[in-house]
C-alpha cells in the first residue's frame, strides 16, 4: 500500500512539474520506481526540444524532416533499398525512418523528438538498472557522484546528435549485458548500431579486442597506462591527428565530421570552449577518470579475489586503454564515453575496497564546474522555460497540437 501512495505521489509531482519530477526522481533512484519517472522526463524533454540553433546538429536533423516527411512509401523503400545496396547517399536509416512515420500524421518536428527521447531513454535506464543492481556504495555523497557521472557520461541532452548518442546508448547496454550481466542473448541488438549511426561498428571492434584481452589483465594495464598519456594530452588538443593510419572508409567518415563543407558550416557558429585555459578546465573530468582507473590498478590484487569483479576490471582497462589510443583521432574521442558507465560500476562494486578514498569525491563538483557550465549554455540554447516550469500535460499540447 505505501509502495502504490509512493507511485502515485511520483505522479502527481510529475504531472504538476516535470522537472522537478525528474529532480527528485534522481535522489530516490534507488527505491526500485523513481527511474519510470525519470523516463517520463526524458519524454517530455523530448516533447519540448527546441531545434533552433543553426550551430546545432539538431537543425540539420529538422531540416532534414522537412524533406522527409513528405515522402511516398515508394521513395522511402527507394531509399532503404538503395542504402542496403550500398549506393545511398544516406549514412544511417534510422532518422530517415522516424520522419517518413511522422510525417504519415504530422509535420511537426517534435514528435520526431519524442520518439528519439523513448529510444534514447529507454536504453539509458535500462542501462543505469544495471549500474544500480551493482551497486555497494554505502557513502551517499560517494554514491551520488558515482550516479551523475553515470548519467552525464549521455545525457538525455545528447537527443541533439541523436544517431551517434542513441547508439552509444545501445552499444553501452549490450556491452554491460555481456561482460557484467553475461547475458549473451543481448549481443544481437548490435546489428541496430549501424543503423542509427555507421561509425559505431567501431564500438563492436573495440569490444571484440577487450574480449580477446580480458584474460591478460598484466596486458591492459601496461596498455592503459601508456594510453593514458596519448588520451590525458588529447584533451588538451595537442596531439597530432593520426586517422591516417586508419582504413580509408573511415578516413572519409571523419572528415565528413572535421573537414567537409557541412562540418565547418556547423562549427561556424559556435566557439568550441573559448580561452586556452578552458581546455584544461573542460578536461578535469576526463584527468579525473584516469585517476580513478589508477587506483583501481593499485588495489587490484584485493579486486581480484573476486573472479568476476577481476575479470570486469581488465574488461574496462582494456576498453580505456582502446579508446584511449583511439582519442587523438577527430570525431573519435566520443568512444571514451562508452567507458565511464563500466568505470561506475567497476568503482561501485570494490566500494569496500575502494571506501577509503571518498575523500577525492568530495571535489568533484569543482572538477566538473565549468564542463556544467558549458552544457547549461548548450541546454539553453535548445530548450525554453516551458519545460521547466509548465504542467507536463500543458507541455505535452503546446509542443505537439498547438
Amino acid at each position: 500500500m505505501v509502495g502504490n501512495n509512493n507511485r502515485g505521489e511520483k505522479f502527481i509531482l510529475f504531472l504538476i512539474n516535470p522537472f522537478i519530477s525528474a529532480i527528485t526522481s534522481i535522489k530516490d533512484i534507488r527505491d526500485g520506481v523513481s527511474h519510470w519517472f525519470l523516463y517520463l522526463w526524458f519524454l517530455v524533454f523530448g516533447v519540448a526540444f527546441c531545434a533552433v540553433s543553426e550551430a546545432a546538429d539538431s537543425f540539420r536533423y529538422v531540416e532534414d524532416f522537412l524533406v522527409e516527411y513528405s515522402y511516398t512509401w515508394s521513395q522511402y523503400v527507394l531509399e532503404i533499398n538503395e542504402y542496403f545496396a550500398f549506393e545511398s547517399n544516406i549514412k544511417d536509416i534510422y532518422t530517415l525512418t522516424v520522419n517518413f512515420l511522422v510525417g504519415r500524421f504530422s509535420d511537426n518536428y517534435h514528435w520526431t523528438y519524442l520518439i528519439y527521447a523513448a529510444v534514447f531513454g529507454f536504453f539509458y535506464i535500462k542501462s543505469l538498472k544495471i549500474f544500480l543492481r551493482h551497486n555497494k556504495v554505502s557513502n551517499n555523497i560517494v554514491f551520488y557522484v558515482l550516479l551523475f557521472m553515470f548519467c552525464y557520461s549521455n545525457p538525455i541532452y545528447n537527443i541533439n546528435g541523436v544517431r551517434f548518442w542513441t547508439a552509444a546508448w545501445i552499444g553501452v547496454y549490450v556491452a554491460l549485458n555481456f561482460f557484467v550481466e553475461k547475458d549473451y542473448k543481448k549481443i544481437v541488438l548490435l546489428l541496430l548500431m549501424p543503423l542509427i549511426h555507421g561509425a559505431s561498428v567501431v564500438w563492436v571492434v573495440i569490444m571484440a579486442i577487450a574480449l580477446l584481452l580480458s584474460r591478460f589483465q598484466s596486458v591492459t594495464i601496461v596498455l592503459f597506462i601508456a594510453s593514458s598519456f596519448v588520451s590525458a594530452v588529447s584533451y588538451l588538443n595537442v596531439l597530432n591527428d593520426y586517422s591516417f593510419l586508419l582504413p580509408q572508409f573511415m578516413q572519409n567518415q571523419i572528415w565528413s565530421y572535421t573537414e567537409s563543407e557541412m562540418a565547418l558550416e556547423r562549427m561556424s557558429g559556435v566557439s568550441e570552449y573559448g580561452a586556452a585555459y578552458a581546455d584544461f578546465l573542460i578536461a578535469l573530468p576526463g584527468y579525473f577518470h584516469i585517476l580513478l582507473s589508477f587506483l583501481l590498478i593499485i588495489n587490484r590484487r584485493k579486486i581480484n579475489r573476486n573472479p568476476h569483479a577481476g575479470h570486469l576490471l581488465t574488461i574496462m582497462l582494456a576498453l580505456a586503454a582502446i579508446t584511449n589510443f583511439l582519442s587523438g583521432i577527430p570525431s573519435m574521442g566520443r568512444f571514451q564515453y562508452f567507458v565511464i558507465p563500466f568505470l561506475v560500476i567497476v568503482w561501485a562494486q570494490n566500494y569496500k575496497i575502494l571506501k577509503k578514498y571518498d575523500k577525492y569525491f568530495y571535489v568533484v563538483p569543482f572538477i566538473y564546474a565549468y564542463s556544467l557550465l558549458y552544457w547549461y549554455r548548450r541546454m539553453s540554447a535548445i530548450t525554453e522555460l516551458y519545460l521547466y516550469a509548465f504542467p507536463a500535460p500543458l507541455t505535452v499540447i503546446k509542443y505537439l497540437f498547438l
